[in-house]
């Protein structure tokens, strides 16, 4: 984790390109030599650099306070714990962004598997999120929405939003009215879905 950390900190502040086994193992504080023998190479370095930013990122977030609450409820703890932690480590979005774009600097040869890359970094993102929504709908008693994988990928794609505008122009205060909206906007969905649905049921 030592130079996953150091990695992701040296790409968001200096870019991919910079990116060198030593650079990164300068930032870690830690001999070259350290670094090559927990990695073969900067490609394996950079997949787990992926997969800590998309299928470990849940994991470090605080625990939900209540997943009984309801799903609007959790939604909007979700996106709070998300942005405070956004706050706390700027970097990782922004390197999240570089390795996003990875696959328009690289050449043919290389695209594709980049492309692999980011389209398995948001599906980590969708995935946990989605996993998230259900268990909090379960908790609460109540039924899954039918487009539970639409409402993910929209969270995560306001959540990317609203990152990608503050670090552009941080205001922090707006920043968090705009992820309090996003919550309401998807809370309020989510309850309009569950009660058209529970109506169909009774008149069904």
């Amino acid at each position: 984790m030592q130079f996953v950390e150091a990695a992701a900190r040296v790409i968001a502040t200096e870019g991919l390109p910079a990116a060198t086994t030593r650079r990164i193992a300068t930032e870690a504080d830690a001999p070259l030599a350290a670094l090559h023998y927990c990695f073969r190479n900067k490609e394996e370095l950079l997949q787990e650099v992926y997969y800590f930013l998309s299928r470990d990122y849940a994991k470090s977030l605080p625990p939900i306070a209540d997943l009984s609450a309801g799903l609007p409820s959790v939604i909007r703890q979700h996106a709070r714990r998300i942005w405070e932690r956004m706050l706390q480590r700027p970097h990782e979005q922004v390197t999240t962004f570089e390795l996003l774009l990875r696959r328009f600097r690289e050449g043919p040869e290389q695209e594709s598997a980049a492309r692999e890359q980011n389209r398995s970094m948001y599906e980590g993102w969708v995935s946990s999120t989605k996993e998230l929504f259900r268990s909090a709908a379960e908790a609460a008693g109540q039924p899954a929405p039918h487009n539970l994988d639409l409402i993910a990928r929209l969270f995560v794609s306001g959540i990317d939003g609203i990152s990608m505008q503050h670090i552009a122009d941080p205001r922090e205060e707006q920043s968090r009215q705009l992820i309090e909206l996003l919550a309401d906007s998807l809370g309020a969905l989510v309850s309009a879905e569950t009660e058209a649905e529970a109506a169909g049921t009774r008149n069904g």
